[in-house]
């Protein structure tokens, strides 16, 4: 395998074409996945930007939550409730590979941009649509946010419920609703592509976040569906100056453990026998751990469990994880570029052995290629396009 950090200038999406209506993060993270594997995204944005560009927290004028999401995209801006202006997308989707959008549902189809109207000039077009309950259904139609569906899936309550003390419900943390539907929509675009590679055919791709939530709680829904509660498992233990988690889940680490916390007791006791009933009294087992650990400092209890080979790491801030050396040895955070300067974001975490990531990490500004898309792709002329920003069918800064 080549040095993980050694550029590669071959891309696993070279020459993929991604028309992105999307906003928010779901359908944004989706296409930035593709762009940072080497598909050229265009971006379309409404002359007055999308409401991400203002979310905390901002770099100047602009979201650095925004840039994150979105850089290495072109960005092309259109007014879509301008007949114009989805004129100029059709004839764009003529060219391109996919189309990924997170409209409510039916909102495409009203202008006049729907998957039934689009693979009439593309056949092989492929159509991702993220929505928070699904294109077609009772519910379909009804708004939502990570936060709503979240609520609705139940994952927020089997979150709770994990606590020690559950109470009401708990402030949503980061986006896993729109985080799970775009990894989803990446994997399915993939598939699709692959699909059609063999077949010459495109096809429209449902995504629904709430089946996504759903979905991702294996351990959970199986308890649910049969109405079996498991208990409350791999939360923190304490130590004299923090917490620390660890998860003895084999027989050797649970044997090793036992020995770390010099209580080789246990062996022979029947609540910690097996595997099974461990898992039936994991809560205790954490407890008796404790005992040992509140006495200790971070460092010390993960040092000796460590060397036992038990699994186990200390709770850390974003800030400190970042900066873990593996995770500086592993590449993942690069240097962004936006109209005031530079700063770090996420690149991809993928790593492949002959394949590299998208070099382009700027962000663009609002429009900025609507003039070079018109002319390059659609091969447009200047009166033309000033006739188009005239009549503000397009937006060039």
């Amino acid at each position: 395998m080549a040095n993980i950090n050694q550029p590669l200038q071959d891309k696993v999406y070279t020459g993929v074409n991604v028309l992105d209506f999307s906003g928010v993060i779901a359908g944004s993270y989706c296409t930035k996945m593709l762009s940072d594997l080497g598909a050229n995204v265009l971006k379309v944005e409404h002359p007055k930007g999308e409401i991400m560009r203002k979310v905390a927290p901002m770099r100047g004028q602009n979201s650095a939550v925004y840039a994150a999401l979105n850089f290495g995209k072109r960005n092309i801006s259109l007014d879509l409730k301008k007949p114009e202006a989805i004129s100029i997308c059709k004839r764009l989707i003529k060219k391109y590979d996919v189309v990924v959008e997170n409209f409510s549902p039916g909102v495409m189809k009203r202008l006049g941009l729907g998957y039934e109207e689009l693979r009439k000039t593309n056949p092989k077009l492929i159509m991702c649509s993220i929505s928070g309950y699904g294109q077609r259904g009772p519910a379909s139609n009804k708004p939502a946010y990570a936060p709503i569906v979240q609520a609705a899936s139940g994952f927020d309550l089997t979150y709770l419920n994990a606590q020690n003390d559950p109470a009401k419900p708990l402030n949503m943390g980061p986006p896993v609703g729109d985080t799970t539907a775009s990894l989803q929509a990446f994997g399915a675009i993939g598939a699709a592509l692959f699909y059609r590679s063999n077949t010459e055919t495109g096809q429209h791709i449902d995504i629904a976040m709430i089946d996504c939530l759903i979905a991702s709680m294996h351990r959970d829904l199986q308890s649910s569906l049969l109405n079996e509660d498991v208990g409350r498992q791999y939360g923190p233990i304490a130590t004299k100056d923090g917490y620390v988690v660890i998860m003895p889940l084999s027989q050797s680490q649970f044997i090793n453990l036992v020995k770390c916390l010099e209580r080789t007791d246990l062996l022979n006791d029947s609540r910690f026998a097996t595997e099974s009933v461990r898992f039936e009294n994991y809560n205790e087992l954490m407890t008796i751990a404790e005992n040992w650990s509140a006495n200790l400092d971070s460092k010390q209890v993960l040092e000796t469990f460590e060397e036992a080979k038990i699994p186990c790491a200390q709770y850390k801030t974003l800030r400190q994880a970042v900066n873990d050396p593996q995770l500086r040895y592993r590449g993942l955070m690069m240097e962004i570029v936006d109209d005031i300067g530079s700063f770090q974001a996420a690149g991809t975490p993928i790593k492949y052995s002959n394949a590299g990531p998208n070099a382009n990490t700027s962000v663009s500004s609002i429009g900025e290629h609507s003039v070079s898309t018109l002319m390059e792709e659609l091969f447009m002329s200047e009166p033309e396009i000033q006739q188009l920003i005239k009549e503000k069918v397009i937006f060039q800064p």
